[in-house]
């Protein structure tokens, strides 16, 4: 986790050092996609959210690939401006 914690770090400095107007959240390269998201994905990205909340300066929102349900509940737990 703290790999991709690292990378998902330089990855939003960047984007916000570029200008965007906000940030998506989202396990578009968890392969392979699964038909029904299990626990631990949905742990994962709560994990990263937060290591990196502090650190979001523009509207965020968050998806998780082929889940609704999943994406609603991840986006309530951290707060997110859109899921």
């Amino acid at each position: 986790m703290g790999e991709v914690i690292e990378n998902a770090a330089r990855e939003l400095q960047a984007l916000q050092e570029g200008g965007v107007d906000g940030v998506l959240i989202a396990n578009e390269f968890s392969l392979p996609y699964e038909k029904k998201v299990s626990y631990v994905t949905v742990a994962a990205m709560g994990r990263v959210v937060g290591e990196l909340k502090k650190e979001i300066k523009v509207p965020f929102g968050v998806n998780i690939v082929s889940n609704p349900l999943a994406t609603i509940d991840l986006a309530a737990a951290v707060e997110a401006d859109m899921g």
